[in-house]
């Protein structure tokens, strides 16, 4: 048989379910009575869908009754019509408030620091936190349907317990990929830190923001149903209280962004992110109904700006299986990879983020550029005949060299046009024979992405020299 789970206090652990076992029964004693008494019942957020497939979710303020009990409010301040009992009514919250008062260890790291002067402020605050550590188990396990006395609502102690006196918290970053569809059916692993989940109804109503004043619309941060998860060091906890009233920093998000990068890479699909959530591993601060717990970090805009033109209304490409399975390769060889093909990987995530074509194919040269530039080259003239021999050599799908080439001079004369200052826009379209013109800041990016992808998935190491030699061989009679 297998030990028991340890608690952390055994003393808090016995004063608490104290007090979760008695708001237990006289939650029975309400329910009981003959005059059929006043029940509040749960809000819950609705998550439906627009005709274009994405997620959306209702308001908070405005969610809907449903059947469940919401044993919580049962207790309050004071006795009124809607709460049958006051917090004085619960003999064991006493003993529960003398114990954390009396014990050093546990009051420090329950009281934030404040000046000298708020002493009516922490009495406050540490009467809500006592509190709360009772209520929140109480509610949730009735939410949950556990019995009082289960080894589930031992472990629901057991994680708030651990908010409150562990010396290190782990967690994982948990962001949401905006408008992004993904060939997926289950969960992803790309490597040993990293992943991406598939997302439910639940984790979407957790994570919806009613008030967001980053700038990020809400339908462009709602609507998702894939998340990149990466593993973190474990956070230093110095208390529940302290904790709370913490600065904390912008958190590290650059194995989201090589995740973002890889995927830009293996799929033209449009994908970016909007907010950054940490989700607890074995503990928790609070509980929302039977909700998964996410805590909302960071919000920025990660993703394309057409996304904000009600991107959400309008369906979107897929990153098919078969790009996805690219993606663990594409991500270790990035990880290891030099600093120009680092770079080259930024500057199509920076030129597909932004809103500008100029500025789009300015940043895509610039990756070329990295990737297939040299000191002391005539540089446009090299790039196309390096871009036109790698991509019409690759083993799987390969591209005519004469177009390849024209794609290069057509977007190395369009970045002339601008950095000169033309008013012209003769360059600004790429024509294709038979077909309607193509934007040249999109044929740009496309060259970037299709370059990077044999940089990072070609077998061998290959460099530019290799390229040009290469292009003597073809125009020796060669091969």
């Amino acid at each position: 048989m297998s030990e028991e789970p340890k608690v952390l206090d055994p003393k808090l652990c016995e004063l608490t379910m104290a007090v979760v076992r008695e708001m237990d029964a006289k939650s029975s004693e309400y329910l009981g009575r003959d005059d059929e008494p006043w029940v509040p019942r749960r809000r819950r957020q609705s998550v439906s869908s627009y005709e274009s497939g994405w997620p959306t979710v209702g308001r908070a303020a405005t969610a809907d009754r449903v059947d469940d009990i919401a044993y919580g409010e049962f207790f309050s301040s004071s006795r009124d019509a809607i709460h049958p009992f006051a917090y004085e009514d619960l003999d064991a919250l006493r003993g529960l408030f003398t114990y954390v008062r009396t014990t050093p260890a546990i009051l420090e790291r329950t009281l934030p620091s404040i000046p000298a002067g708020g002493e009516a402020i922490l009495q406050t605050f540490f009467e809500y936190s006592v509190r709360d550590l009772p209520f929140s188990i109480f509610d949730r396990s009735k939410v949950l349907g556990f019995a009082i006395d289960s080894a589930e609502v031992l472990e629901l102690y057991r994680q708030r317990e651990k908010s409150w006196l562990a010396p290190e918290l782990g967690y994982e970053l948990v962001v949401p990929l905006v408008l992004t569809n993904l060939e997926l059916d289950a969960t992803f692993e790309i490597d040993d830190q990293s992943r991406i989940e598939l997302l439910d109804d639940n984790d979407l109503r957790r994570m919806s923001v009613d008030y967001d004043i980053s700038g990020v619309p809400g339908p462009v941060a709602d609507a998702a149903r894939f998340a990149i998860v990466v593993g973190m060091p474990a956070l230093p906890n110095p208390g529940e209280g302290r904790r709370m009233f913490m600065w904390e920093e912008v958190p590290d998000t650059t194995k989201i962004e090589a995740v973002c990068e890889a995927l830009r890479i293996v799929s033209s699909a449009p994908t970016g992110w909007a907010r950054v959530f940490r989700r607890p591993l074995g503990w928790a601060g609070s509980w929302t109904d039977d909700l998964p717990e996410y805590n909302l970090l960071y919000t920025a805009r990660r993703y394309p700006g057409v996304f904000d033109d009600f991107g959400w209304l309008k369906p979107g490409p897929t990153v098919t299986r078969e790009q996805l399975d690219l993606l663990p390769a594409v991500t270790s060889a990035l990880a290891a990879s030099s600093k120009p093909t680092r770079l080259a990987a930024r500057r199509l995530s920076t030129a597909l983020v932004r809103d500008a074509p100029d500025d789009q194919l300015v940043d895509a040269c610039i990756g070329l550029e990295a990737l297939l530039g040299q000191k002391g080259a005539e540089l446009s003239y090299r790039i196309a005949l390096r871009a036109a021999v790698l991509l019409s050599s690759r083993s799987t799908d390969p591209m005519s060299a004469e177009s390849v080439f024209r794609m290069a001079k057509t977007v190395y004369a369009r970045r002339s046009e601008l950095v000169h200052g033309s008013s012209s826009d003769k360059q600004a379209q790429f024509e294709v024979p038979g077909k309607a013109p193509v934007a040249t800041n999109s044929v740009a990016v496309r060259l970037l992405r299709e370059v990077l992808q044999e940089r990072l998935l070609r077998p061998g190491d290959w460099s530019v020299e290799d390229l040009d030699t290469q292009v003597l061989n073809v125009l020796g009679g060669r091969t």
